[in-house]
């Protein structure tokens, strides 16, 4: 009788470390997920900024040719907008 208390004192020992151990992975998971999707939230706004920003140069490129036809100068005129940008 006073065996098995014991085999189930040890049991429940070991799945309570067991369960301790487990939730300290897996909040060290979440933690680090956190800061991964900040990151990832982070560049993909910059991505979204600088997509808007050449979409303007190329409508500005756009009305250019259409209003006066292709002139090397605009080319020029938006290829150093792009580098600037940089």
């Amino acid at each position: 009788m006073t065996n098995d208390f014991l085999k189930q004192d040890i049991f429940f020992f070991v799945t309570t470390i067991a369960v301790i151990i487990l939730t300290l992975l897996v909040s060290i998971l979440i933690i680090y997920f956190i800061k991964i999707s900040r990151d990832v939230k982070y560049l993909l706004t910059k991505a979204r900024t600088g997509a808007d920003i050449i979409a303007d140069d190329m409508s500005d490129l756009r009305d250019n040719i259409k209003a006066e036809g292709f002139k090397l100068k605009y080319l020029f005129r938006f290829l150093s907008r792009l580098k600037k940008k940089r």
